[in-house]
């Protein structure tokens, strides 16, 4: 490990797979030379997330599933899985992959895998996963997915997909589920595995006991899709769904297998004001930061950084970043171009001089990382490793 370095002498144009501040890793003080724009994932931080979950879990007894595309990253999943999750949640194929090849089990797939190239790259991994399910909630993605798993010799399994309010996929109705999973279980090379029963329009909603009334109102349907299956003879082994908003409500009913928590592992603004428990509002850390630069200080009342649209999520458009260090906290930081951000500075506050660094929590982490290529891993003030966000592609 580097124990020193000449801050003078490195060059941010000697590029390595791991970028221009791979030879910081191991200096003290080393997150104030950082060359940015950087992806920041403070690892006690983060360590700290993944345990407050599953000790929560273990005391309620339910199972976590947590969701990759918040990470893009088998590194934090294996934290996760070492921590006592049953598997983690893939929103695309090539996600999954990254997992099952990293040694993941228990990857859920959920969304569904409908083209000709995809179901066979699907039934080639099924042959090297451990404990791979997909969703579906179409008879004729079951037929082909069936024939898939014909050809490559190994049977994969399968979970309904319901529709619970999200308005998104989903089958809407017991006896579509039902049917479902009929032709699921008739085709032998398919395997019923359970259900999805998943809605994320309320996760973030700020009151919890609004937030409760309406995840109340899901599981309820989710339990009434449970019953007709298992009155059919398809009783679900597993039945998943929940998030990081509901996750101190979901246990209540009981009906959850496991929960699809997600951001809870590395926060951003969108939750930040999310009570989401009840006995301890806010009981996650923001240990996902991006630092950025002062690259002009030439106008009064703000500064303009190295960080913008490319650098940090703009995409929803309902939430500013906010700032973590390098300005005051009641500064407001705003996107103005494509790599440039803007800080609106308090009336006499001090104004910030150029190459100062800054600091601050994206609106939306998991529209935020997939912009960049690797993790910057901080204890402290020290760069201590940098992770690729090895699952970050999307085809």
């Amino acid at each position: 490990m580097t124990d020193t370095v000449d801050f003078n002498t490195v060059s941010t144009a000697v590029l390595s797979e791991r970028g221009p501040n791979e030879a910081l890793i191991g200096v003290p003080g080393s997150r104030s030379h950082l060359s940015t724009p950087a992806l920041v994932l403070d690892l006690d931080l983060l360590e700290a997330n993944i345990a407050s979950m599953a000790v929560h879990a273990r005391a309620r007894h339910y199972a976590l599933r947590p969701v990759a595309k918040i990470h893009k990253s088998s590194a934090i999943a294996r934290l996760q899985a070492d921590a006592g999750a049953v598997g983690t949640c893939c929103a695309t194929l090539r996600e999954a992959e990254v997992m099952v090849d990293a040694g993941i089990a228990g990857v859920l797939l959920f969304t569904s895998v409908v083209t000709p190239a995809k179901i066979e790259r699907l039934a080639a991994l099924n042959a090297r996963a451990s404990g791979l399910v997909v969703a579906v909630d179409n008879a004729r993605n079951v037929s082909d997915l069936g024939e898939a798993a014909r050809r490559s010799g190994r049977p994969l399994d399968l979970l309904v997909d319901l529709e619970v309010g999200g308005g998104r996929t989903g089958v809407a109705t017991p006896a579509e589920a039902v049917a479902l999973a009929r032709a699921i279980a008739s085709h032998d090379h398919l395997r019923f595995a359970g259900v999805q029963g998943y809605n994320g329009n309320h996760q973030a909603m700020r009151d919890f006991d609004e937030r409760r009334r309406i995840e109340l109102r899901v599981l309820d349907d989710v339990a009434r899709f449970v019953d007709a299956l298992s009155s059919a003879g398809f009783e679900p082994g597993i039945v998943t769904g929940g998030g990081t908003g509901s996750h101190d409500i979901d246990h209540e009913v009981g009906v959850l297998t496991d929960v699809q928590v997600g951001t809870y592992v590395v926060m951003d603004v969108y939750y930040r004001d999310t009570v989401l428990r009840r006995d301890d509002p806010h009981p996650f850390a923001h240990a996902l930061s991006v630092r950025g630069t002062v690259v002009s200080n030439a106008q009064p009342g703000f500064v303009i950084t190295d960080a913008g649209a490319k650098e940090v999520d703009g995409i929803h458009q309902n939430g500013f970043p906010a700032i973590l260090s390098g300005a005051p906290a009641d500064a407001r930081y705003s996107i103005v171009g494509d790599d440039m951000g803007r800080i609106d500075l308090p009336e006499g506050s001090r104004v910030p001089n150029i190459g100062d660094a800054v600091e601050i929590i994206p609106p939306h982490c998991y529209q935020t990382v997939i912009m960049y290529p690797y993790y910057h891993c901080v204890r402290g003030d020290d760069l201590v490793d940098i992770w690729p966000l090895d699952a970050r592609a999307n085809d």
